[in-house]
């Protein structure tokens, strides 16, 4: 029988490494990030209830692990992930249109780019509350108004 933290971490490593990677825009600190998580996960999981599914639970501790990240940088008062790829121009229409919508996420509070990024990997609204510790009805509304504002700065940066 294969163990049960292995599978684990071949089943989910890529969407928590795709979700962190949205949320920093830094492969190098999504990586320390995904492995971080997994480790948490390893320790924790005899303490795992089944309350809600395995991958909720792992995405709330990718999300934590990630919250306490930006809070280190917070408290040093440092820009966290600048990284070059970031500003890097290209003349690709489809690059300057990543750029554009990396740039964009960068402007939402984690918050709201957590809904986005989640709903966008394709959780359920349900996932979502238990991941982000709120309720159904507030997950809606606050998708709802990440996408107006994400909207809003996509659109003003279009004119620039």
């Amino acid at each position: 029988m294969a163990d049960p933290l292995e599978e684990m971490y071949q089943a989910y490593k890529d969407p928590v490494f795709h979700y962190l990677h949205n949320m920093c825009h830094s492969t190098t600190v999504a990586e320390e990030l995904t492995n971080d998580t997994f480790i948490k996960a390893f320790k924790g999981f005899g303490r795992f209830r089944g309350e809600s599914s395995l991958k909720t639970w792992l995405f709330k501790i990718a999300r934590n692990t990630y919250l306490n990240e930006i809070n280190k940088f917070s408290q040093q008062n440092e820009i966290p992930y600048a990284e070059p790829e970031l500003q890097a121009i290209s003349t690709t229409r489809n690059i300057e249109a990543g750029m554009m919508v990396r740039q964009t996420l960068l402007k939402l509070t984690e918050s709201e780019r957590s809904l986005l990024i989640l709903r966008e990997q394709g959780f359920s609204l349900k996932e979502m509350a238990d991941i982000l510790s709120q309720s159904e009805g507030n997950i809606k509304v606050g998708i709802h108004r990440a996408k107006k504002k994400f909207k809003h700065y996509y659109l003003e940066g279009e004119g620039e």
